[in-house]
């Protein structure tokens, strides 16, 4: 940990040449990658300090990086919302009624049936009698 401190300490210095900080940042990515024990080099987990973000090859993956992670505004969000999105087309198609309909009017008969037989109604089939 204190060698990786002394070498940012050291890449702060704007004065050196851009090989010597490009050296720099390659030695600490190097000793961050033994501290953790995983990573690739110049892959998701490296890392560009101090003065080598200010170099142009850097500058320009930054600003390239910049423009590929344009985050979404609410706005953007909530104008791709729609009324399928809570639910009020999903009748239209058909396909609902299709998966439901048996079900629904197997509960409706049993229903029917409970209450037919709570108020003294017995039913015997497509007959009823009082």
């Amino acid at each position: 940990m204190r060698k990786i401190n002394h070498k940012v300490i050291e890449i702060q210095n704007k004065g050196l040449g851009e090989h010597r900080l490009c050296d720099l940042n390659d030695k600490i990515n190097k000793l961050i990658r033994q501290k953790v024990t995983f990573g690739t080099t110049r892959g998701p987990a490296y890392r560009y300090f101090e003065a080598t973000k200010k170099l142009s090859g850097v500058r320009d993956l930054f600003e390239k990086l910049s423009k590929l992670r344009k985050r979404r505004t609410i706005y953007d969000i909530y104008k791709s919302i729609d009324a399928s999105y809570y639910g009020y087309k999903d009748e239209e198609d058909g396909v609902l009624a299709r998966v439901e309909g048996p079900t629904e009017a197997k509960m409706r008969a049993d229903v029917t049936a409970r209450l037919l037989t709570l108020i003294g109604i017995v039913v015997l089939g497509p007959q009823i009698r009082v």
